[in-house]
């Protein structure tokens, strides 16, 4: 930047007001906040979207299942084993023996099918849920149990209630038919990870609870494996490793839906790329203002170019006054933008459909790379319609421009 520039920079921050009131600049700037404004929002809440389903289904689920490779019922021995082999895996953070079946949940004339799941935590080790506890005891004890939130919420059923379990009794046939056992429990917690299906699907017991429903005395239905954080995305290949050392009468299944999350990853950026369109449309408004600027300072253009100043000088005087209207308006239009993803969050009046959209509440999260992302695309876009209409003063005679002042 020469003196001259600087100097007309300078002129033009200290005493804003005689440009920035045009129609034309308002309308510009009015173009870029909202453009830049809605995408910054978009971004914000897919990315907390995103964020909230990874958390949801790699925190939920497990990542590995080992179980008996006929899909029978493992012996206590078997468990115990592959129990301390995956435990001893430096990739795995949790290995826990589980048992788990379908039942039906009952509270008087409401039934719902449900999934029931036991896991046998080894002493001192954390309950892997227990952070989605959302109010009761965070682990289940004899008699009682910690059911999904939308599940107690459909059955009419709350904390200290009796929730009735039925499970049929395929060895107990009679003249009449199959008998099914009923199995009345308590509610001591309620379960809310905001993932829909298992919170209105999940009913959480004690392994002694599961196997007198099962009428077994021992063993469990499978190991569930949860990996370390950089190893989830290779949980297939991990698990083809443990079938390998586990023995053909075990076999590992990955259970992490990564699929799913690359999905909604490759989802946000669709969006990023369409939402960007908005701030190309706004640079429309960006040509039009930088036309007027230059027709309405023609007399000053001719001036200079009649004193000697070079072409770039003419063209970087107009255009550094543009581009630092529109960066300001970059950024003003990200403030925008945050605001209107919180309002987003905190409105009351519409709620995701958790069976459409697996959770079902949005949620905000407002990360740095996707400000820098958004800020360079918007700036490359803006510049490069500044830049454009800024060549016709090198197609302006500065005869024409004294003579037609």
């Amino acid at each position: 930047m020469n003196p001259a520039e600087r100097l007309f920079l300078e002129r033009y921050v200290s005493n804003p007001k005689r440009n920035l009131l045009r129609f034309s600049f308002v309308f510009m700037v009015l173009g870029i906040v909202l453009s830049v404004g809605i995408l910054s929002a978009a971004l914000n809440l897919f990315e907390g979207y995103e964020r909230a389903l990874s958390s949801v289904l790699l925190d939920s689920f497990p990542h590995i299942r080992v179980q008996d490779a006929n899909r029978t019922f493992m012996d206590e021995g078997r468990a115990r084993q592959a129990f301390a082999l995956l435990a001893s895996q430096p990739e795995v953070e949790s290995a826990t023996p589980n048992i788990s079946f379908n039942v039906m949940a009952s509270n008087g004339g409401k039934a719902h099918g449900c999934f029931l799941s036991a896991s046998d935590f080894p002493p001192g080790a954390a309950v892997t849920y227990a952070k989605y506890v959302r109010s009761g005891h965070s682990k289940p004890s004899a008699g009682k149990v910690i059911v999904g939130h939308y599940l107690a919420k459909e059955l009419g059923l709350g904390l200290g209630d009796t929730l009735r379990v039925i499970y049929p009794n395929l060895d107990k046939i009679t003249p009449l038919g199959m008998l099914s056992g009923e199995y009345p429990f308590v509610i001591d917690g309620i379960y809310r990870s905001g993932y829909y299906e298992y919170d209105r699907t999940l009913i959480l017991a004690t392994v002694a609870d599961a196997r007198g429903i099962l009428d077994s005395s021992a063993g469990f239905s499978s190991v569930e494996v949860k990996l370390k954080s950089p190893w989830i995305a290779r949980a297939a290949s991990l698990a083809a490793k443990y079938d390998k050392f586990l023995g053909g009468s075990l076999q590992a299944d990955p259970v992490a839906n990564t699929t799913l999350l690359k999905l909604v990853k490759m989802q946000k950026w669709l969006i990023f790329v369409i939402f960007s369109f908005l701030v190309l449309i706004a640079g429309i408004n960006v040509i039009s203002a930088v036309l007027t600027q230059i027709y309405d300072k023609k007399n000053e253009i001719a001036v200079m170019k009649a004193l000697g100043a070079a072409p770039s000088t003419v063209r970087n005087i107009l255009g550094y006054q543009m581009v630092l209207v529109c960066l300001l308006s970059i950024i003003l239009g990200q403030a925008f933008g945050m605001a209107l993803s919180w309002l987003a969050v905190k409105q009351n009046f519409y709620h995701l459909k958790g069976d459409v959209y697996f959770i079902d509440r949005l949620t905000l999260y407002i990360s740095p790379l996707n400000l820098i992302i958004t800020f360079a695309a918007a700036s490359l876009l803006v510049l490069l319609c500044v830049r454009i209409p800024l060549r016709r003063i090198d197609r302006m005679p500065v005869i024409e421009l004294l003579r037609n002042p």
